[in-house]
Protein backbone atom coordinates (compact mmCIF):
# COMPACT_ATOMS: atom_id res chain seq x y z
CA UNK A 1 0.00 0.00 0.00
CA UNK A 2 1.45 3.77 -1.04
CA UNK A 3 0.14 5.52 1.59
CA UNK A 4 0.10 9.67 1.63
CA UNK A 5 0.32 11.77 4.79
CA UNK A 6 -1.49 15.00 4.71
CA UNK A 7 0.31 17.67 6.85
CA UNK A 8 -1.53 20.51 6.27
CA UNK A 9 -2.15 23.64 8.21
CA UNK A 10 -5.95 24.09 8.95
CA UNK A 11 -7.79 27.62 9.98
CA UNK A 12 -10.07 27.01 12.78
CA UNK A 13 -13.41 27.79 11.60
CA UNK A 14 -12.35 28.10 8.29
CA UNK A 15 -14.36 25.03 6.37
CA UNK A 16 -14.06 26.71 3.49
CA UNK A 17 -10.58 27.49 3.06
CA UNK A 18 -10.18 23.99 4.68
CA UNK A 19 -11.98 21.75 2.56
CA UNK A 20 -9.94 23.78 -0.34
CA UNK A 21 -6.90 22.49 1.28
CA UNK A 22 -7.84 19.11 1.82
CA UNK A 23 -8.88 18.90 -1.85
CA UNK A 24 -5.75 19.42 -2.92
CA UNK A 25 -3.71 17.17 -0.56
CA UNK A 26 -6.04 14.42 -2.02
CA UNK A 27 -5.16 15.46 -5.77
CA UNK A 28 -1.36 16.01 -4.98
CA UNK A 29 -1.55 12.08 -3.36
CA UNK A 30 -3.60 10.60 -6.26
CA UNK A 31 -1.05 12.32 -8.49
CA UNK A 32 1.69 10.80 -6.62
CA UNK A 33 -0.12 7.05 -6.86
CA UNK A 34 -1.25 6.88 -3.21
CA UNK A 35 -3.84 3.99 -2.53
CA UNK A 36 -4.76 6.31 0.66
CA UNK A 37 -4.21 9.81 1.94
CA UNK A 38 -5.02 10.55 5.67
CA UNK A 39 -5.82 14.37 6.99
CA UNK A 40 -4.61 15.12 10.78
CA UNK A 41 -7.33 14.89 13.57
CA UNK A 42 -10.30 17.59 12.91
CA UNK A 43 -8.30 18.91 9.88
CA UNK A 44 -12.19 20.27 8.16
CA UNK A 45 -13.24 22.14 11.12
CA UNK A 46 -9.81 22.89 12.99
CA UNK A 47 -8.78 21.48 15.80
CA UNK A 48 -8.97 24.64 18.63
CA UNK A 49 -12.48 26.06 17.32
CA UNK A 50 -14.20 26.18 21.15
CA UNK A 51 -17.72 26.32 21.61
CA UNK A 52 -17.95 26.97 18.06
CA UNK A 53 -18.79 23.07 18.39
CA UNK A 54 -22.14 23.78 19.44
CA UNK A 55 -23.09 26.10 16.55
CA UNK A 56 -25.80 23.61 15.00
CA UNK A 57 -24.90 25.16 11.29
CA UNK A 58 -21.14 25.19 11.66
CA UNK A 59 -21.69 21.23 12.53
CA UNK A 60 -24.11 20.78 9.34
CA UNK A 61 -21.47 22.71 7.10
CA UNK A 62 -19.02 20.52 8.00
CA UNK A 63 -20.80 17.54 7.49
CA UNK A 64 -21.68 18.73 4.21
CA UNK A 65 -18.07 19.58 2.95
CA UNK A 66 -16.92 15.76 4.20
CA UNK A 67 -19.52 14.96 1.79
CA UNK A 68 -17.87 16.91 -1.05
CA UNK A 69 -14.32 15.37 -0.18
CA UNK A 70 -16.10 12.11 -0.57
CA UNK A 71 -17.23 12.87 -4.59
CA UNK A 72 -13.78 14.66 -5.07
CA UNK A 73 -11.68 11.43 -4.15
CA UNK A 74 -11.94 9.38 -7.12
CA UNK A 75 -9.82 6.28 -7.38
CA UNK A 76 -7.92 6.97 -4.02
CA UNK A 77 -9.22 6.50 -0.43
CA UNK A 78 -9.67 9.77 1.88
CA UNK A 79 -8.96 9.95 5.43
CA UNK A 80 -10.38 13.07 6.68
CA UNK A 81 -10.90 14.56 10.15
CA UNK A 82 -14.42 15.93 10.83
CA UNK A 83 -16.96 16.31 13.24
CA UNK A 84 -19.39 13.53 13.57
CA UNK A 85 -22.71 13.69 15.03
CA UNK A 86 -26.18 12.05 15.85
CA UNK A 87 -29.07 14.03 14.65
CA UNK A 88 -31.75 11.85 16.51
CA UNK A 89 -29.52 11.98 19.62
CA UNK A 90 -28.86 14.74 22.51
CA UNK A 91 -26.11 14.87 25.16
CA UNK A 92 -27.12 15.35 29.31
CA UNK A 93 -27.55 19.19 28.72
CA UNK A 94 -29.79 19.43 25.65
CA UNK A 95 -26.86 20.16 22.66
CA UNK A 96 -26.54 18.24 19.58
CA UNK A 97 -24.69 14.79 20.36
CA UNK A 98 -21.35 14.78 18.66
CA UNK A 99 -18.16 13.12 18.18
CA UNK A 100 -14.10 14.06 17.09
CA UNK A 101 -14.16 11.47 14.12
CA UNK A 102 -12.69 10.93 10.59
CA UNK A 103 -14.65 9.52 7.53
CA UNK A 104 -13.14 6.87 5.04
CA UNK A 105 -14.46 8.36 1.63
CA UNK A 106 -14.02 6.95 -1.78
CA UNK A 107 -15.63 7.43 -5.09
CA UNK A 108 -18.42 9.24 -3.51
CA UNK A 109 -19.21 7.25 -0.83
CA UNK A 110 -18.89 7.19 2.90
CA UNK A 111 -16.84 4.12 3.97
CA UNK A 112 -16.85 4.05 7.77
CA UNK A 113 -17.12 6.94 10.45
CA UNK A 114 -14.50 6.15 13.10
CA UNK A 115 -15.42 7.77 16.43
CA UNK A 116 -12.69 8.84 18.46
CA UNK A 117 -12.62 6.32 21.93
CA UNK A 118 -10.55 8.37 24.19
CA UNK A 119 -11.38 11.63 25.14
CA UNK A 120 -8.28 13.78 27.21
CA UNK A 121 -9.38 16.15 29.85
CA UNK A 122 -6.51 17.59 31.12
CA UNK A 123 -4.19 20.14 29.83
CA UNK A 124 -5.88 22.65 27.74
CA UNK A 125 -7.73 19.71 25.95
CA UNK A 126 -11.72 20.01 26.82
CA UNK A 127 -12.56 16.52 24.04
CA UNK A 128 -15.16 15.60 27.10
CA UNK A 129 -16.74 18.94 27.10
CA UNK A 130 -17.51 18.45 23.28
CA UNK A 131 -17.64 15.29 22.09
CA UNK A 132 -19.21 11.84 23.31
CA UNK A 133 -16.67 8.77 22.61
CA UNK A 134 -16.73 6.20 20.06
CA UNK A 135 -18.28 3.36 21.36
CA UNK A 136 -16.64 0.65 18.77
CA UNK A 137 -13.62 0.38 16.75
CA UNK A 138 -13.74 -1.84 13.67
CA UNK A 139 -11.36 -2.77 10.96
CA UNK A 140 -12.02 -1.97 7.61
CA UNK A 141 -11.22 -3.14 4.34
CA UNK A 142 -10.42 -0.76 1.46
CA UNK A 143 -9.18 -0.90 -2.14
CA UNK A 144 -5.36 -0.76 -3.38
CA UNK A 145 -3.36 -1.12 -6.33
CA UNK A 146 -2.34 -4.50 -5.19
CA UNK A 147 -5.76 -5.73 -3.99
CA UNK A 148 -8.33 -5.62 -0.74
CA UNK A 149 -6.44 -3.86 2.71
CA UNK A 150 -7.68 -3.85 6.09
CA UNK A 151 -7.21 -0.81 7.57
CA UNK A 152 -7.80 0.30 11.65
CA UNK A 153 -8.36 4.00 11.99
CA UNK A 154 -8.05 5.86 15.26
CA UNK A 155 -7.55 9.11 16.46
CA UNK A 156 -4.63 11.12 18.76
CA UNK A 157 -5.82 10.24 22.43
CA UNK A 158 -6.85 6.37 21.25
CA UNK A 159 -3.04 5.75 21.27
CA UNK A 160 -1.87 7.13 24.60
CA UNK A 161 -4.11 4.50 25.85
CA UNK A 162 -1.78 3.64 29.50
CA UNK A 163 -4.21 4.97 31.96
CA UNK A 164 -7.66 3.89 30.12
CA UNK A 165 -9.25 0.36 30.24
CA UNK A 166 -10.15 0.60 26.47
CA UNK A 167 -7.25 0.05 24.12
CA UNK A 168 -8.23 1.31 20.59
CA UNK A 169 -5.09 0.14 19.14
CA UNK A 170 -5.11 -3.86 19.96
CA UNK A 171 -8.76 -4.05 19.17
CA UNK A 172 -8.54 -2.64 16.05
CA UNK A 173 -5.12 -5.14 15.32
CA UNK A 174 -7.45 -8.00 16.82
CA UNK A 175 -10.01 -7.04 14.12
CA UNK A 176 -8.17 -7.58 11.39
CA UNK A 177 -6.16 -4.24 10.70
CA UNK A 178 -3.14 -4.36 8.57
CA UNK A 179 -2.84 -1.16 8.86
CA UNK A 180 -2.64 1.12 11.79
CA UNK A 181 -3.91 4.96 11.21
CA UNK A 182 -3.47 7.76 13.59
CA UNK A 183 -4.76 11.15 13.11
CA UNK A 184 -3.38 13.76 15.05
CA UNK A 185 -3.36 17.42 16.56
CA UNK A 186 -0.50 16.89 18.51
CA UNK A 187 1.05 19.97 19.85
CA UNK A 188 4.61 20.89 20.32
CA UNK A 189 6.95 20.44 23.31
CA UNK A 190 10.58 20.06 22.79
CA UNK A 191 12.21 16.80 21.97
CA UNK A 192 8.01 15.94 21.37
CA UNK A 193 8.87 13.65 18.04
CA UNK A 194 11.18 11.34 20.99
CA UNK A 195 7.98 10.62 22.85
CA UNK A 196 6.02 9.61 19.97
CA UNK A 197 8.94 7.93 18.63
CA UNK A 198 8.58 5.43 22.15
CA UNK A 199 5.09 5.40 22.13
CA UNK A 200 4.75 3.99 18.42
CA UNK A 201 7.34 1.97 18.85
CA UNK A 202 5.75 0.16 21.98
CA UNK A 203 2.51 -0.44 20.09
CA UNK A 204 4.33 -2.02 16.97
CA UNK A 205 6.02 -4.16 19.46
CA UNK A 206 3.28 -5.25 20.51
CA UNK A 207 0.89 -5.62 17.87
CA UNK A 208 3.36 -6.01 14.39
CA UNK A 209 1.62 -3.99 12.42
CA UNK A 210 3.26 -0.52 10.40
CA UNK A 211 1.78 2.30 11.92
CA UNK A 212 1.25 5.64 9.99
CA UNK A 213 0.97 9.13 12.19
CA UNK A 214 -0.26 12.32 10.63
CA UNK A 215 -0.16 15.43 12.77
CA UNK A 216 -1.50 19.07 12.10
CA UNK A 217 1.20 21.81 11.70
CA UNK A 218 0.48 25.90 12.71
CA UNK A 219 -1.10 27.82 15.11
CA UNK A 220 -4.22 27.56 16.24
CA UNK A 221 -5.60 28.81 19.99
CA UNK A 222 -8.14 28.68 22.77
CA UNK A 223 -8.23 32.30 23.55
CA UNK A 224 -5.38 32.37 26.08
CA UNK A 225 -3.03 30.36 24.55
CA UNK A 226 -1.29 30.29 21.11
CA UNK A 227 -0.71 26.62 20.71
CA UNK A 228 1.99 25.28 18.02
CA UNK A 229 1.57 21.73 16.31
CA UNK A 230 4.94 20.88 14.68
CA UNK A 231 4.02 18.42 12.34
CA UNK A 232 6.66 15.65 11.89
CA UNK A 233 3.89 13.36 10.99
CA UNK A 234 5.85 9.51 10.83
CA UNK A 235 5.61 6.13 8.93
CA UNK A 236 7.02 3.10 10.69
CA UNK A 237 7.07 -0.51 9.12
CA UNK A 238 5.83 -3.11 10.92
CA UNK A 239 9.01 -3.74 12.87
CA UNK A 240 9.07 -0.91 14.00
CA UNK A 241 11.24 1.31 11.85
CA UNK A 242 10.76 4.59 11.07
CA UNK A 243 10.61 5.25 7.68
CA UNK A 244 9.39 8.41 7.05
CA UNK A 245 8.99 11.76 8.76
CA UNK A 246 6.81 15.05 7.97
CA UNK A 247 8.73 18.22 8.05
CA UNK A 248 9.08 20.61 11.26
CA UNK A 249 6.98 23.55 11.72
CA UNK A 250 5.64 23.33 7.70
CA UNK A 251 2.81 21.80 5.47
CA UNK A 252 4.60 18.46 3.88
CA UNK A 253 2.93 16.18 2.15
CA UNK A 254 4.57 12.45 3.07
CA UNK A 255 4.29 9.08 0.34
CA UNK A 256 5.29 6.15 2.06
CA UNK A 257 5.07 2.30 0.79
CA UNK A 258 4.12 -0.13 2.82
CA UNK A 259 5.82 -3.20 2.98
CA UNK A 260 8.18 -2.69 0.97
CA UNK A 261 11.95 -2.63 1.55
CA UNK A 262 12.41 1.29 2.50
CA UNK A 263 15.38 2.12 4.55
CA UNK A 264 15.19 3.15 7.93
CA UNK A 265 15.53 6.63 9.07
CA UNK A 266 17.26 8.46 11.90
CA UNK A 267 15.25 10.77 13.83
CA UNK A 268 16.75 13.89 14.80
CA UNK A 269 18.29 14.36 17.98
CA UNK A 270 16.29 16.87 20.25
CA UNK A 271 17.63 20.72 19.88
CA UNK A 272 16.15 22.10 22.56
CA UNK A 273 16.86 25.76 22.07
CA UNK A 274 16.04 25.59 17.71
CA UNK A 275 13.34 23.73 18.21
CA UNK A 276 11.77 26.40 20.47
CA UNK A 277 12.97 29.36 18.19
CA UNK A 278 11.25 27.38 15.52
CA UNK A 279 8.19 26.49 16.97
CA UNK A 280 7.54 30.68 18.46
CA UNK A 281 8.54 32.11 14.97
CA UNK A 282 5.82 29.83 13.38
CA UNK A 283 3.29 30.44 15.76
CA UNK A 284 3.53 34.57 15.48
CA UNK A 285 3.65 34.30 11.97
CA UNK A 286 0.84 31.89 11.54
CA UNK A 287 -1.13 33.76 14.59
CA UNK A 288 -0.75 36.57 12.82
CA UNK A 289 -1.67 35.69 9.25
CA UNK A 290 -4.69 33.68 11.18
CA UNK A 291 -6.21 37.17 12.53
CA UNK A 292 -5.03 38.93 9.64
CA UNK A 293 -2.14 41.07 11.12
CA UNK A 294 0.76 41.81 8.97
CA UNK A 295 2.93 43.92 10.87
CA UNK A 296 4.10 43.98 14.53
CA UNK A 297 5.20 46.61 17.38
CA UNK A 298 8.01 45.47 19.89
CA UNK A 299 9.20 48.11 22.34
CA UNK A 300 12.76 47.81 22.83
CA UNK A 301 14.61 48.62 26.58
CA UNK A 302 17.86 47.62 26.17
CA UNK A 303 16.92 44.17 27.87
CA UNK A 304 17.27 40.82 26.86
CA UNK A 305 14.01 40.21 26.76
CA UNK A 306 12.40 42.42 24.28
CA UNK A 307 15.77 42.24 22.06
CA UNK A 308 15.10 38.49 22.21
CA UNK A 309 11.29 39.36 21.10
CA UNK A 310 11.84 41.02 18.33
CA UNK A 311 14.33 38.82 17.28
CA UNK A 312 11.88 35.89 16.76
CA UNK A 313 9.45 38.98 14.79
CA UNK A 314 11.76 39.64 12.54
CA UNK A 315 12.53 36.15 11.73
CA UNK A 316 9.05 35.18 11.43
CA UNK A 317 7.48 38.48 9.80
CA UNK A 318 10.56 40.16 7.91
CA UNK A 319 12.08 43.36 8.77
CA UNK A 320 10.26 45.24 7.14
CA UNK A 321 7.16 44.27 9.14
CA UNK A 322 8.85 44.89 12.23
CA UNK A 323 8.61 48.15 14.08
CA UNK A 324 10.73 48.85 17.42
CA UNK A 325 9.77 51.88 20.26
CA UNK A 326 12.73 53.24 23.09
CA UNK A 327 10.49 55.07 25.67
CA UNK A 328 13.01 56.36 27.69
CA UNK A 329 12.61 57.99 30.89
CA UNK A 330 15.15 59.80 32.85
CA UNK A 331 15.99 56.29 34.81
CA UNK A 332 16.98 54.76 31.26
CA UNK A 333 20.90 54.73 30.93
CA UNK A 334 22.89 55.30 28.09
CA UNK A 335 24.03 51.69 28.08
CA UNK A 336 20.37 50.35 27.43
CA UNK A 337 19.16 53.11 25.08
CA UNK A 338 22.26 52.36 23.08
CA UNK A 339 21.98 48.80 23.20
CA UNK A 340 18.48 49.35 22.37
CA UNK A 341 19.45 51.25 18.76
CA UNK A 342 22.11 48.52 18.02
CA UNK A 343 19.61 46.01 18.10
CA UNK A 344 17.40 47.68 15.66
CA UNK A 345 20.24 48.33 13.57
CA UNK A 346 21.07 45.00 13.56
CA UNK A 347 17.75 43.55 12.62
CA UNK A 348 17.30 46.06 10.03
CA UNK A 349 14.23 47.18 11.70
CA UNK A 350 12.22 50.73 11.99
CA UNK A 351 13.58 52.19 15.07
CA UNK A 352 11.69 54.83 17.17
CA UNK A 353 12.29 57.07 20.59
CA UNK A 354 9.37 58.34 22.17
CA UNK A 355 10.48 59.82 25.35
CA UNK A 356 8.46 60.09 28.28
CA UNK A 357 10.10 61.47 30.88
CA UNK A 358 7.28 64.69 30.32
CA UNK A 359 4.52 62.98 29.78
CA UNK A 360 5.16 61.27 33.39
CA UNK A 361 5.80 64.44 35.24
CA UNK A 362 2.23 65.86 33.54
CA UNK A 363 0.34 62.77 34.41
CA UNK A 364 1.60 62.76 37.96
CA UNK A 365 1.20 66.58 38.62
CA UNK A 366 -2.29 66.26 37.47
CA UNK A 367 -3.09 63.05 39.97
CA UNK A 368 -1.56 65.02 42.67
CA UNK A 369 -3.10 68.46 42.07
CA UNK A 370 -7.14 66.37 41.65
CA UNK A 371 -6.38 63.92 43.77
CA UNK A 372 -3.60 63.18 46.56
CA UNK A 373 0.06 63.26 46.89
CA UNK A 374 1.46 60.09 45.53
CA UNK A 375 2.69 57.92 48.50
CA UNK A 376 4.17 54.90 47.49
CA UNK A 377 7.02 54.48 45.15
CA UNK A 378 5.76 51.58 43.24
CA UNK A 379 2.75 53.65 41.95
CA UNK A 380 5.24 56.20 40.54
CA UNK A 381 7.12 53.44 39.22
CA UNK A 382 4.21 51.63 37.44
CA UNK A 383 3.01 54.73 36.12
CA UNK A 384 6.15 54.79 33.44
CA UNK A 385 5.58 51.12 32.35
CA UNK A 386 1.70 52.30 31.89
CA UNK A 387 2.57 55.56 29.77
CA UNK A 388 4.69 53.42 27.76
CA UNK A 389 1.50 50.98 27.49
CA UNK A 390 -0.50 53.61 26.66
CA UNK A 391 1.76 54.56 23.74
CA UNK A 392 2.23 51.39 21.85
CA UNK A 393 -1.38 50.56 22.37
CA UNK A 394 -1.70 53.75 20.51
CA UNK A 395 0.80 53.01 17.54
CA UNK A 396 -1.13 49.27 17.92
CA UNK A 397 -4.56 51.22 17.22
CA UNK A 398 -3.00 53.92 15.05
CA UNK A 399 -1.54 51.97 12.61
CA UNK A 400 -3.08 48.68 12.90
CA UNK A 401 0.19 46.87 13.72
CA UNK A 402 0.09 44.32 16.87
CA UNK A 403 2.07 44.65 19.71
CA UNK A 404 3.62 42.27 21.24
CA UNK A 405 4.43 41.61 25.14
CA UNK A 406 7.92 40.78 26.01
CA UNK A 407 7.28 39.68 29.49
CA UNK A 408 8.51 36.23 30.27
CA UNK A 409 7.16 33.09 32.28
CA UNK A 410 9.43 33.82 35.69
CA UNK A 411 8.37 37.49 35.35
CA UNK A 412 4.59 36.42 34.58
CA UNK A 413 5.00 33.68 37.26
CA UNK A 414 6.43 36.00 39.84
CA UNK A 415 4.23 39.35 39.41
CA UNK A 416 6.60 41.15 38.45
CA UNK A 417 5.19 42.70 35.50
CA UNK A 418 2.86 45.74 34.83
CA UNK A 419 -0.52 45.01 34.74
CA UNK A 420 -1.92 48.07 31.72
CA UNK A 421 1.79 48.60 31.17
CA UNK A 422 4.32 46.19 29.82
CA UNK A 423 1.62 43.56 29.99
CA UNK A 424 0.06 45.38 26.92
CA UNK A 425 -0.20 43.48 23.87
CA UNK A 426 -1.85 41.33 21.46
CA UNK A 427 0.14 38.50 22.28
CA UNK A 428 2.78 37.42 25.21
CA UNK A 429 5.52 35.75 22.65
CA UNK A 430 8.03 34.64 24.89
CA UNK A 431 5.40 34.12 27.75
CA UNK A 432 6.22 30.47 28.37
CA UNK A 433 10.18 30.87 28.14
CA UNK A 434 11.93 30.89 31.84
CA UNK A 435 14.23 33.95 32.52
CA UNK A 436 16.99 31.64 32.21
CA UNK A 437 15.70 30.14 28.83
CA UNK A 438 15.28 33.72 27.55
CA UNK A 439 19.14 33.77 27.57
CA UNK A 440 19.46 30.54 26.15
CA UNK A 441 17.31 31.36 22.90
CA UNK A 442 18.97 35.27 22.43
CA UNK A 443 22.27 32.88 22.20
CA UNK A 444 20.81 30.90 19.75
CA UNK A 445 19.63 34.20 17.66
CA UNK A 446 22.75 35.33 17.32
CA UNK A 447 24.68 31.83 16.50
CA UNK A 448 21.63 31.03 13.79
CA UNK A 449 22.33 33.98 12.20
CA UNK A 450 26.19 33.85 12.48
CA UNK A 451 26.41 37.50 13.38
CA UNK A 452 25.89 39.47 16.53
CA UNK A 453 21.99 40.44 16.38
CA UNK A 454 21.86 41.27 19.97
CA UNK A 455 24.62 43.09 21.19
CA UNK A 456 27.04 40.96 23.66
CA UNK A 457 26.61 43.91 26.42
CA UNK A 458 22.72 42.60 26.63
CA UNK A 459 23.93 39.63 28.13
CA UNK A 460 26.44 40.87 30.84
CA UNK A 461 23.62 43.30 32.25
CA UNK A 462 22.40 43.23 35.42
CA UNK A 463 18.18 42.73 34.29
CA UNK A 464 16.55 45.82 35.63
CA UNK A 465 13.06 47.12 34.68
CA UNK A 466 14.65 50.80 34.85
CA UNK A 467 11.35 52.56 36.73
CA UNK A 468 13.91 54.22 39.32
CA UNK A 469 17.24 55.33 39.87
CA UNK A 470 19.16 52.40 40.48
CA UNK A 471 16.67 49.17 40.65
CA UNK A 472 17.29 45.92 39.83
CA UNK A 473 15.32 42.78 39.31
CA UNK A 474 15.18 41.09 42.74
CA UNK A 475 15.61 38.06 42.04
CA UNK A 476 18.57 34.99 41.53
CA UNK A 477 17.20 34.23 38.50
CA UNK A 478 19.18 31.39 38.05
CA UNK A 479 17.02 29.61 40.92
CA UNK A 480 13.60 31.46 40.81
CA UNK A 481 13.19 30.33 36.68
CA UNK A 482 13.47 26.77 37.59
CA UNK A 483 11.90 26.98 41.20
CA UNK A 484 8.76 27.85 38.40
CA UNK A 485 9.26 25.90 36.02
CA UNK A 486 8.89 23.01 38.50
CA UNK A 487 6.07 24.25 39.62
CA UNK A 488 4.56 24.80 36.32
CA UNK A 489 5.39 21.40 34.31
CA UNK A 490 6.07 19.15 37.49
CA UNK A 491 3.43 20.49 39.83
CA UNK A 492 6.03 20.30 42.54
CA UNK A 493 5.18 21.54 45.95
CA UNK A 494 7.23 23.69 47.89
CA UNK A 495 8.23 20.53 50.04
CA UNK A 496 9.07 18.67 47.59
CA UNK A 497 11.43 21.45 46.20
CA UNK A 498 13.36 21.58 49.59
CA UNK A 499 13.45 17.80 49.93
CA UNK A 500 15.00 17.69 46.46
CA UNK A 501 17.52 20.45 47.61
CA UNK A 502 18.03 19.25 50.86
CA UNK A 503 18.82 15.16 49.38
CA UNK A 504 21.01 17.26 46.71
CA UNK A 505 18.13 15.92 43.72
CA UNK A 506 17.18 19.60 41.89
CA UNK A 507 17.20 18.49 38.09
CA UNK A 508 20.64 19.41 36.90
CA UNK A 509 19.27 20.69 33.67
CA UNK A 510 17.04 23.13 35.55
CA UNK A 511 18.87 24.17 38.37
CA UNK A 512 22.13 25.42 35.92
CA UNK A 513 25.53 26.49 37.55
CA UNK A 514 24.81 29.99 37.14
CA UNK A 515 27.14 32.41 35.37
CA UNK A 516 30.10 32.48 38.11
CA UNK A 517 29.84 28.86 37.96
CA UNK A 518 27.90 28.61 41.02
CA UNK A 519 24.91 25.66 42.01
CA UNK A 520 22.02 25.92 44.42
CA UNK A 521 24.17 24.13 46.85
CA UNK A 522 26.86 26.43 46.55
CA UNK A 523 24.56 29.83 47.52
CA UNK A 524 22.06 28.36 49.61
CA UNK A 525 20.91 26.86 52.94
CA UNK A 526 18.23 24.28 53.57
CA UNK A 527 16.72 27.71 55.38
CA UNK A 528 17.47 30.10 52.99
CA UNK A 529 16.84 27.89 50.00
CA UNK A 530 13.45 27.25 51.75
CA UNK A 531 12.15 31.06 51.86
CA UNK A 532 13.27 31.30 48.34
CA UNK A 533 10.58 28.88 47.43
CA UNK A 534 8.31 30.28 49.67
CA UNK A 535 8.22 33.77 48.60
CA UNK A 536 7.99 32.07 44.89
CA UNK A 537 4.72 30.65 45.70
CA UNK A 538 3.66 33.57 47.55
CA UNK A 539 4.00 35.68 44.70
CA UNK A 540 2.58 33.06 42.03
CA UNK A 541 -0.48 32.92 44.51
CA UNK A 542 -1.03 36.85 44.55
CA UNK A 543 -0.49 37.55 40.48
CA UNK A 544 -2.93 35.17 39.27
CA UNK A 545 -5.03 38.44 38.95
CA UNK A 546 -2.45 39.82 36.65
CA UNK A 547 -2.18 36.88 34.52
CA UNK A 548 -5.99 36.25 33.99
CA UNK A 549 -5.51 39.74 32.17
CA UNK A 550 -2.68 39.03 29.94
CA UNK A 551 -2.55 38.52 26.58
CA UNK A 552 -2.61 34.79 25.25
CA UNK A 553 0.89 32.68 25.74
CA UNK A 554 2.42 31.05 22.79
CA UNK A 555 2.93 28.09 24.59
CA UNK A 556 6.41 25.95 24.59
CA UNK A 557 6.59 24.07 27.14
CA UNK A 558 4.54 21.22 29.17
CA UNK A 559 2.57 23.24 30.73
CA UNK A 560 1.82 27.11 30.29
CA UNK A 561 0.25 29.75 32.29
CA UNK A 562 -3.49 30.27 30.39
CA UNK A 563 -6.09 27.66 30.10
CA UNK A 564 -3.52 25.03 30.39
CA UNK A 565 -2.78 25.65 34.15
CA UNK A 566 -6.04 26.72 35.40
CA UNK A 567 -5.77 29.34 38.25
CA UNK A 568 -8.12 30.78 40.57
CA UNK A 569 -7.45 34.60 42.31
CA UNK A 570 -9.16 33.06 45.69
CA UNK A 571 -7.15 30.82 46.65
CA UNK A 572 -6.75 30.43 50.39
CA UNK A 573 -4.66 27.16 50.12
CA UNK A 574 -0.53 27.71 51.12
CA UNK A 575 0.56 24.16 51.13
Amino acid sequence: MRVALAQLNPTSGDITGNTAKILDFVAQAAAAGADLVVTPEMSLPGYCIGDLVEDEAFVKANEDAMRRIADASRGITAVVGFIDHDSGARNDHGTLKKYNAAAVVRDGTVLQRARKSLLPNYRYFDDKRFFSPGESRDALAVDTRSGRESIGVSICEDMWDEFYPIKPLPELAAKGAAVLLNLNASPFYPGKRHTRDRLIRGHIAALHRPVVYVNTVGAADNGKNIIPFDGESLVYDASGRPIAIGKPFAEDLVVADLGGAAPPLELPPVDREREMYDALVMSLRDYMRKSSFTRAIVPVSGGIDSALAAAIAVDALGAANVSTFNLPSRHNTEATRSIAAQLASALGVHYGIVPIQGIDECVRQTFETHAHPIERSLTRENLHARIRGLLMMAESNDTGALLISCGNETEIALGYATLYGDMCGGVSLIGDLSKTDVYRLARHVNARHRREIIPELTFALKPSAELADGQFDPFDYSVVAPIVGEVMECRSSEGDLVRQFETRTLDPARFAPDERGLTPYDKYTSETFRAVVRDCFRRMRRSVYKRLQGPPIVVVSERAFGFDLRETIINGWEG
